[in-house]
């Protein structure tokens, strides 16, 4: 735990509530003891205006933590986290030509840019869109010194730039804005849990940590439901560069989307609570990656979350329908 952090949080609250730091500081630590929630989650999801039956029912880093734990194996994990072993596992679903980056293969590099104007690189082990970069190809007329900017970065795949369908073109055409489909794998059966769509917000990027902005979906019709909001609570009924009204969007081909999620969620049955980045071009969805940590972030916003009500219990019948373990019990937090 980071006291600075604690503190960032502390702060945040007593500003938004009026309320002293000792009765937050307090507060929050009631909220950790009793129902597994961190600093973060109770500055993200507005806890203080939160009852005890409310609070009962927020998927928070402990209980989060506890749905990791239940159903994906440890010896399974490294296929997600690894963008060439997930790429490898999942090609089927990729809709995209891909390479993985080896420092000692130049020649290999350069026979698969061949015909490329645009391309995608990844490091191989990264999160929250970080490292990753979208690279034109005309400022690199020598393909051996984007070979060794490559190399110096660490990058572990390149990819070829998907082409985004024109409707999500409409919202946002900087980045890829994908859906966020959460799947759990449990008695054989895939369950769809919850629905977002993440929107680009002036970067190539769309992720909700990175300055990109989240609206939730109805996971039955693909119709965004709330405003958008971005990670510092700013709530955008429109977006602020293209115009295009939010609430009421439909996302495209959305049973192709669901589709698509749940059969990659029996690809690698082991690992069965998942967060899956699914793009949308012209052709139907494809799967941008897979996160066997999905970060319970998006889950509860305030903005999506107006009766302040969560999902645990939803997640809970699904997961622990025979009852749950302790949800105060954490590994370290890596969430996606």
């Amino acid at each position: 735990m980071s006291s600075g952090g604690m503190m960032r949080s502390v702060e945040s609250v007593c500003r938004r509530s009026g309320k002293s730091k000792a009765a937050v500081m307090a507060d929050m630590a009631v909220c950790a003891l009793l129902y597994g929630a961190g600093y973060m989650d109770y500055d993200l999801f507005a806890l203080e205006n939160t009852n005890a039956r409310q609070r009962r029912t927020f998927v928070v880093r402990g209980v989060n933590d506890s749905y990791v734990g239940a159903l994906n194996q440890e010896a399974y994990r490294h296929i997600f986290n690894n963008k060439d072993e997930f790429n490898a596992a999942f090609e089927p679903f990729l809709g995209r030509d891909w390479l993985r980056f080896d420092p000692s293969e130049p020649e290999a590099f350069y026979a698969w840019l061949k015909g490329r104007d645009v391309i995608i690189a990844k490091p191989r082990d990264g999160m929250c869109g970080k490292g990753v970069e979208k690279l034109d190809l005309a400022d690199y007329p020598d393909p051996a010194v984007l070979f060794e900017h490559l190399r110096a970065n660490g990058c572990g795949v390149v990819e070829e730039c998907l082409k985004q369908h024109p409707d999500m073109d409409a919202m946002y055409p900087g980045s890829i804005n994908t859906v966020r489909l959460v799947t759990v794998l449990k008695g054989g059966e895939v369950h769809l849990m919850c629905a977002y769509v993440r929107i680009g917000n002036g970067s190539h990027v769309d992720n909700f940590g990175a300055g990109g902005m989240l609206a939730k979906a109805d996971k039955d019709t693909g119709v965004l439901t709330f405003d958008a909001v971005d990670n510092a609570g700013v709530v955008y009924q429109r977006h602020p560069v293209t115009g295009t009204k939010i609430k009421g969007f439909r996302v495209p081909v959305w049973d192709e989307c669901v589709d698509l999620a749940k059969k990659a969620a029996l690809t690698v049955p082991q690992i069965g609570y998942v967060g899956w980045d699914i793009g949308i071009t012209p052709e139907g969805p494809v799967l941008v990656e897979g996160n066997e940590f999905p970060g319970h972030n998006i889950y509860q916003i305030p903005a999506h979350t107006p009766d302040r009500t969560g999902l645990k219990p939803l997640f809970d019948a699904v997961i622990f329908p025979d009852g749950k373990p302790d949800s105060r019990k954490s590994r370290k937090n890596t969430q996606r």
